[in-house]
């Protein structure tokens, strides 16, 4: 019951919601599809520590003693039983993420390591189940130990401690933890995936003990697998090696020798090369906007480099882009002034918090073809009419922008729109004024509006064009009330 609920959700919104399935990272989800498996887990201990308790809750133990079959061969075959559930908890998770990797824009790679944990903790799960039954002859234990167990998974996946990886599976805040390039990557799976493999073999050592396997040879392979299970405990505790943190920090600020660069009509992408997938979908966002702008109109040089999102401070507190490393950085690699764009991505309309990189990216775009200026420190406010004339360029161009801008929409309580990049404090910001101008572009007929502003580019791009002068132009009136209540005034 448990593998079809399991299976069930994965399989609704995969075939409701498949035409927003793109841009899976597989390095990521090669450990997130461990996360439902525990509920797989928690259904297998419960069957097992059931069939355990059978002839004690059937009064059949007696009769059991006349088969020919030693109890504690019995025993085995319950522990080695827990092997089909394992594959076919193995299977599901290799399904989901081969069709991820079939996906629109699949970054990364899989991770067997991970993949491998699923039958690890199913096992686990099953002879734990069946231990538990052997040394409590009470239903009500084994709820009480699954309770217990269940708090313990949920402490694995919420906690960024290290100990984490003393429990099922150990989860990572998709907040702090972004989409990385392997080789960034420094978790301890395959000493997690032992230490799970152990665990089940000393608990199943336990269940053959208490089945009347009580030798010398039995203890032995206790006493060895005891230690071995703590030296990989302690093992799979290290944190990230030297090594690893001077490469994520290298990769922070300059990334340029890690990447792969393509060129497509005179803009040069670069990308770490698991995410090269993504450079035809940053592609299309920047082509789109400058087929829009006029033929008279000068388009400022323009390149795109991947960055990795950068980690909140203290208290949650937003930080600065290194703005300056990069520029040196893209000055080595012959990318001046390139556009960042993030390891997040995702397709417009999925309403996921990556939408905010796709768009925050998209306005960036289009700041620079308006505006000419590049990337600044902090929240740049563009104003006047070329704030709307951004709005509407970076979000009418591509349908994944336009679905992005609706999912922010719908998060968004009224003000201004702050559209920040890779989880830092810089980015554009378009004040209320602006944003209902913009808003009621999109709203507006489309070729008629992108008529009147390929016609009209001069006066909208013009720094000295009032919203109001712009509402004008264009013959529109600003949407949304809420929006203009914001005191922000340009300077």
């Amino acid at each position: 019951m448990t593998f079809l609920l399991v299976l069930a959700a994965w399989l609704v919104p995969l075939i409701t919601n498949g035409a927003s399935a793109a841009y899976p990272d597989l390095t990521s989800s090669s450990r997130t599809v461990q996360y439902p498996m525990l509920i797989f887990a928690a259904g297998i201990f419960a069957a097992a520590n059931l069939i355990g308790l059978q002839p004690h809750r059937h009064h059949t133990l007696e009769f059991e003693q006349a088969l020919s079959l030693p109890q504690w061969q019995r025993a085995a075959a319950l522990c080695l039983a827990t092997i089909g559930p394992a594959l076919l908890g193995l299977a599901l998770a290799g399904a989901q993420v081969a069709v991820q990797t079939r996906q629109r824009g699949a970054a990364g790679s899989v991770q067997m390591g991970e993949l491998l944990t699923v039958p690890a903790v199913i096992v686990l799960a099953g002879i734990l189940g069946q231990t538990v039954a052997d040394l409590s002859r009470r239903a009500a234990t084994g709820f009480v130990t699954l309770s217990v167990l269940a708090i313990i998974s949920y402490v694995g996946l919420s906690s960024s401690s290290s100990l984490r990886w003393l429990t099922f599976v150990a989860g990572e805040d998709p907040f702090e933890t972004p989409p990385l390039p392997i080789s960034l990557v420094d978790r301890s799976e395959w000493w997690h995936g032992a230490w799970l493999i152990g665990l089940a073999a000393m608990a199943a050592t336990v269940t053959l003990w208490q089945a009347g396997l009580r030798t010398k040879p039995t203890a032995m392979v206790a006493t060895v697998l005891l230690v071995g299970v703590a030296s990989i405990g302690v093992m799979q505790l290290r944190g990230p090696s030297a090594d690893a943190t001077a490469r994520l920090r290298a990769a922070a600020t300059a990334p340029a020798r890690m990447q792969v660069c393509e060129t497509h009509e005179a803009v040069t992408y670069c990308a770490f090369p698991e995410f090269r997938s993504r450079i035809p979908a940053w592609a299309a966002m920047v082509e789109a906007q400058v087929r829009t702008v006029p033929a008279g109109v000068a388009v400022p040089p323009m390149n795109v480099r991947q960055h990795l999102p950068i980690k909140l401070g203290e208290h949650g507190v937003t930080q600065p882009l290194p703005l300056a490393q990069w520029a040196a950085d893209d000055a080595v690699a012959g990318t001046p002034g390139a556009l960042p764009v993030s390891t997040r991505w995702a397709a417009g309309g999925a309403d996921s918090f990556d939408e905010t990189e796709v768009l925050g990216f998209s306005v960036q775009v289009a700041a620079r073809l308006v505006t000419g200026e590049p990337l600044a420190a902090g929240s740049v406010r563009v104003c006047g009419g070329r704030g709307a004339l951004v709005l509407w360029l970076a979000a009418s161009t591509t349908s994944d922008a336009r679905r992005a801008l609706e999912t922010v929409l719908s998060h968004t309580s009224g003000g201004g729109l702050d559209f920040s990049i890779l989880n830092a404090d810089s980015g554009v910001f378009l004040g209320p004024e602006e944003a209902a101008l913009g808003l009621a572009m999109l709203d507006g007929d489309r070729p008629q509006v992108r008529a009147k502003v390929v016609e009209l580019w001069a006066q909208l791009a013009n720094p000295r064009t009032t919203v109001e002068q712009a509402a004008s132009l264009l013959g529109l009136s600003p949407r949304g009330p809420a929006l203009a209540e914001d005191s922000i005034t340009c300077e």
